[in-house]
């Protein structure tokens, strides 16, 4: 793991990401605490109960690994309910959780295309051809995209 941080990273950037995780490790600390103070592990844990159970369904979501279609309509149409409303201490750590992810997204893209495509030239040499590899990643990349969607819906909607 060490070799493949070092193949990716310069020394510099290494030190950068060890100053940016340093600082989002305390900002993380630092809303948990505010986070659970506020009560909203118990809020937050009936809520996702609620639109988990919502979510699932034999008829139309019967296995959550594929999202897109019964399952996202599910949530989706559960979130569009507000009964329950999503507690606003659980919107507000899904929009910080999104925010940093973004971040991370921008901050290192160029890096996540390297490792792209030498992990595409992995799964090609252990026998998984372009065409099947383009086809999970497809998935993948569809899959993501409806659980964006899902989240953007719930990030909008009313909390209380």
């Amino acid at each position: 793991m060490v070799d493949l941080f070092n193949e990716y990273f310069s020394a510099e950037d290494q030190a950068t990401l060890a100053e940016n995780a340093r600082a989002t490790l305390y900002a993380f600390i630092s809303r948990a605490n505010d986070f659970c103070d506020a009560g909203c592990v118990r809020k937050t844990a009936r809520y996702f109960k609620a639109l988990f159970s919502a979510t699932h369904d034999e008829a139309t979501c019967p296995v959550i690994g594929l999202y897109c279609g019964g399952c996202q309509d599910n949530a989706d149409g559960f979130i569009a309910t507000g009964e329950p409303a999503v507690p606003c201490c659980t919107q507000d750590a899904l929009d910080s959780i999104s925010e940093s992810i973004y971040e991370l997204i921008a901050d290192y893209s160029n890096i996540a295309t390297s490792i792209e495509a030498d992990l595409k030239a992995a799964v090609e040499a252990s026998g998984v051809s372009t065409e099947e590899y383009e086809a999970m990643k497809e998935v993948a990349t569809e899959q993501l995209g409806c659980i964006e969607e899902t989240y953007d819906t719930l990030s909008e909607s009313d909390c209380a």
